[in-house]
């Protein structure tokens, strides 16, 4: 089995110790992207994955090449062309002080020159193919061609993960609604918040639980499973929700903690594909993939690079100090 990720690579500039953005005299970096995330971490459970995205032939481009194989993410499918990295500058928040992002990534090479890699993927039966709705948002030709691509992966019996990811600042609803609508029915996996149901798509009202919300979305799109991360503001929690032909799921709902909020989805991602994978039941597979979500909060990194025991082990060793 391999995981593919189809989607941008960024750098991430972040000012230190919550610093704002107008007043940093310096900047960390990061390297992510929501797919090479999910990638990055499924490789730590040691699974085989493979990038599927294009990077400039400059420094910068090899710079995320290097991270990369350092986190034993795949590359075969990584092209290199003149062009320019995306990157974004986060300004993290703090109390009631709401972060924000400013995005750098018009024009990029992944923007520019990637569609037709899709082209060639020679996958097997029981691979999956994970993209996101951002990859929709930034390249105008994927969103043109994204129908037939997924035709012709879920004909080799590719398995086809979606999180809906809409970012309000990189295409308008008027844009993204037709594409994703088109895109729904060919996907086997999806992970959605509960604003792509009642504001995004308009299939349920705000009313609407997340249970109904996921009932509506799997009838109206023929989705087998579908999948989502609930944050309760006012208790401060994390809770994993999950429908699939046999039910509706919950997991524990986990306290959590915020260091850092970039990732988070994609380790919940990566967390449920790793339990598909090892075949543990749906409940032990939405519990640990919750836990992967909360954890991924505490890290100041963007993917999550922790072993499977020490995240099986959450509730047994809630903040304690190893010794």
């Amino acid at each position: 089995m391999k995981v593919y990720g189809f989607g941008e690579v960024l750098l991430r500039f972040t000012p230190p110790n919550y610093i704002q953005l107008k007043d940093a005299q310096q900047l960390d970096i990061n390297v992510g992207g929501a797919e090479l995330n999910a990638l990055s971490t499924l490789a730590q459970f040691g699974h085989a994955t493979e990038m599927i995205t294009t990077l400039p032939e400059h420094a910068l481009g090899q710079h995320v090449l290097q991270e990369m194989r350092r986190t034993q993410v795949g590359t075969q499918w990584v092209q290199q062309t003149a062009g320019r990295l995306g990157t974004y500058y986060m300004e993290e928040g703090f109390g009631h002080r709401s972060g924000q992002v400013i995005y750098d990534r018009a024009y990029s090479t992944f923007a520019q020159q990637t569609s037709h890699l899709l082209e060639n993927i020679a996958g097997s039966k029981g691979d999956y193919f994970v993209f996101t709705g951002i990859t929709l948002a930034v390249n105008h030709t994927i969103r043109e061609h994204i129908v037939s691509y997924l035709q012709q992966l879920k004909e080799q019996g590719i398995t086809i993960v979606f999180d809906i990811n809409f970012r309000s600042n990189l295409w308008t609803l008027e844009e993204a609604v037709p594409v994703i609508k088109a895109v729904l029915p060919l996907v086997d996996i999806l992970f959605f918040g509960k604003k792509d149901a009642t504001h995004l798509l308009q299939t349920n009202a705000e009313s609407d639980d997340m249970h109904t919300c996921a009932q509506t979305l799997q009838q109206k799109f023929n989705i087998p499973f579908l999948a989502s991360s609930n944050r309760s503001i006012t208790q401060s929690t994390l809770q994993g929700i999950a429908l699939t032909p046999d039910g509706f799921i919950e997991s524990a709902a986990y306290p959590y903690t915020v260091l850092n909020r970039i990732g988070a989805g994609d380790a919940f991602l990566a967390g449920v594909i790793h339990g598909l994978e090892a075949q543990w039941s749906l409940t032990t597979t939405l519990d640990f993939a919750t836990k992967c979500s909360v954890l991924q909060h505490t890290t100041q990194e963007d993917a999550l690079h922790l072993a499977e025991a020490d995240i099986l082990n959450l509730p047994e060793h809630f903040g304690e100090l190893k010794r």
